[in-house]
Order: structure tokens, then sequence, then C-alpha cells
């Protein structure tokens, strides 16, 4: 305990700490200066939250070794298998939000290593994450977004430097969504039999955010203020966004 709190006190004499603390510091005496602020109200409110994640409980969260063994052997023993983990424990505490990154799939080269290496990585703590969260009971109430931003081309380079390596291929590629409202085992859309076209039932990027708006309770029409008081739409109009195949009906 007193090692935990000499390191926090010492996070806090770095100079990006004490940055911290004199924000805080000017927070608490404009809102003394202004009371009944709304703003700073929220403010005042988020510096209590990132204290107490600092010092307080809150970080407990973090703390991957109050897991037992056996679930943290389920996931696996790798930085994709913890991560999920730790999405878990963040979702039972009511993060609304969270965001774990998986790195190495830019596979410009020696594709089929790493890919022997990242997808039993990815198999294993993905279908772990998911009934862990069944368990739960919170499945229901979260939904779980897989993807990344392009596949990968069919044709495999096999000349040096690339070794078996696969560029980058926006055409066609795939998604996986559950939970949330969203109904699992099916499959939406198909490809041509080589990977390189739509061959039925093509889902664009702004087809995806609409149902997930949807199951979230979002206006997909909504707006948010931006920049010079102009006002963002939530989600791009068809005019916009280029192409749009209507929500995953199919799956809601």
């Amino acid at each position: 305990m007193v090692a935990g709190l000499i390191k926090a006190f010492w996070q806090l004499s770095t100079p990006y700490g004490l940055f911290l603390i004199s924000v805080g510091v000017s927070v608490g005496i404009l809102g003394g200066a202004l009371p009944g602020d709304e703003q700073l109200a929220a403010a005042a409110q988020a510096r209590e939250q990132a204290y107490d994640l600092i010092l307080g409980d809150a970080g407990k969260v973090f703390d991957l070794a109050q897991e037992k063994d056996d679930m943290r052997e389920r996931y696996g023993r790798n930085t994709f298998g913890q991560s999920c983990l730790m999405a878990r424990r963040l979702v039972e505490k009511g993060v609304p939000y969270v965001t774990i990154n998986y790195k190495g799939w830019d596979t410009h080269k020696d594709h089929f290593p790493a890919m022997r290496r990242m997808l039993p990585e990815m198999d294993k703590a993905m279908s772990v994450l998911l009934t862990d969260l069944s368990d739960r009971g919170l499945l229901e109430t979260t939904i779980v977004w897989w993807s990344g931003e392009f596949g990968r081309t069919p044709k495999v380079q096999w000349e040096a430097p690339w070794n078996g390596g696969r560029n980058h291929f926006g055409a066609v590629f795939s998604a996986v969504v559950a939970g949330g409202g969203f109904q699992g085992g099916r499959v939406v859309g198909a490809s041509d039999a080589t990977g390189e076209k739509v061959a039925s039932r093509p889902v664009y990027p702004a087809d995806l955010i609409e149902s997930m708006y949807q199951l979230l309770g979002i206006d997909p029409g909504a707006t948010l203020p931006g920049p010079g008081g102009r006002a963002i739409r939530v989600l791009p109009t068809p005019a916009e966004s280029g192409s749009t195949a209507g929500p995953l009906k199919e799956l809601m």
C-alpha cells in the first residue's frame, strides 16, 4: 500500500502530473467563482473520476491478477487474449465503450506465418469473450463488433520481398457482430468464388453503423455540434456515404 502511494505521488510529481494538478486547481478556482455552471460541474466530476482511477478503487479494474488463473488461461496468455479479458471487466463495471486494438494484420509480407500465430489467438479469445459475457448476463446488452477497415488481396504475392504477402483490398471483406440484439449464427452477403467481388447482399459501412445505432437507441438522423456551430450528422446521408443497402434487418 505504501509503495502504491509512493508510486502514485511520484507520478503526480512528474511534469505531466504537475500539469494535471494545476488544471485541477484552476478548475476548482473557476468552480468557486462560477457556482452552478454546468460545464465546470462536469469538469469537476471528470476530475474526481480521474483521481479515483489513479488513487482510488476504480483503478483495480485494470488489475488482471484479481482473476483466477484458469480464467486467464481460457482467454489466452497473450496480448489480445488478456485485452479481451480486460474488456469484459470494464463492461462489468459499466464502461459504455471499449476498444481493443489488435496489431499485426497488415501482412504485406509473410502473411501465412503471421496467420498461423494470430488466428488461434483470435479464435480462442473471441469465443471465450462471447461465452463469458453470455454466462454473466451481459451479452444481450453489449454489442461486440469485430472488423478491420479493409480486407487483404485474394491474390497472394509469392515473389520476393513479399514471400506470400497480401496487400490492401477494400472491395470485399468481412465483419462480425454479436450480442446487443443481433441474432447469432447467421451470414449476410456473399462474395464470388475468388473473393474479388460482392456476389449478393452488399453491406456498406453506413449500413453496419446504422444497424448498431438502432439497437443502441440512437437516432440515425441525429446531429452533434461541430466546429463553428455546424451540425454534424451521426450518420452520413446516402449521398454523402456514396453507397448503402440498408440496415442489417436479417440479424436484428
